[in-house]
């Protein structure tokens, strides 16, 4: 099938995204030190590192970038562009934003151990691949489209399992964030759904052209 217009919009991301990678591996620091975001930095409103800590991988290379790539196409031609794009832009900016709160909160309250997270370089596409799983287990939970009884019940296992599993093997705001990325996704799902459902009322609502006349 000849890709989408959101298949495309993922192809260029991920060419820019292995782009600046390679780029901050061969520059070092310095690279990942200007585009990582951190909880001080958005304290301070520098909000600009919010947007291109997605540009970077953190951890394995290609395993992410194929992980974007298989999920995010996944994602797309079960529950269409405009939810997993969705999805995608409020995982990584907003789930960010309240995982920061999260911190400047417990910060406030003397929580021991927080202080290193408010200078954390965070950074890194699987904010992206996890509001991808996210779109996949809202497709099955919330019954957005049918599927076969297997795919179903693929669909709603193992993206919560593969969850829990990175979760496991993640530490920092990364924990934390793949959590709310993912939950925001199906929280996405839900609405387009209800959106779908108000949508299609108002047009049994509205009278036709030929019941007008």
């Amino acid at each position: 099938m000849r890709p989408s217009p959101g298949e495309w919009a993922l192809i260029a991301y991920l060419i820019v995204v292995c782009t600046v990678t390679i780029l901050g591996h061969i520059v070092g620091e310095p690279v990942v030190h200007a585009m990582a975001s951190r909880p001080n930095d958005l304290a301070a409103a520098r909000v600009w590192p919010l947007l291109t800590s997605g540009l970077l991988v953190e951890g394995p290379f290609v395993p992410q970038v194929l992980a974007t790539a298989v999920l995010g196409v996944a994602a797309m031609r079960l529950a269409g562009g405009r939810v997993f794009w969705s999805a995608a832009v409020l995982a990584h900016i907003v789930g960010t934003v309240l995982v920061y709160a999260g911190v400047w909160i417990a910060d406030a309250a003397s929580q021991s151990g927080v202080a290193s997270l408010l200078r954390e370089a965070d950074f890194g596409v699987s904010l992206v691949w996890c509001a991808a799983l996210g779109v996949l287990a809202g497709v099955a939970w919330w019954k957005t489209r049918p599927l076969p009884r297997g795919a179903w019940r693929l669909l709603a296992v193992g993206p919560p399992v593969a969850l829990l599993g990175v979760t496991l093997v993640s530490n920092g705001l990364a924990s934390y964030e793949h959590v709310v990325a993912f939950g925001l996704a199906v929280g996405v799902v839900y609405a387009g759904r209800r959106w779908s459902s108000v949508g299609a009322r108002l047009r049994l609502l509205t009278p036709s052209d030929d019941r007008s006349r």
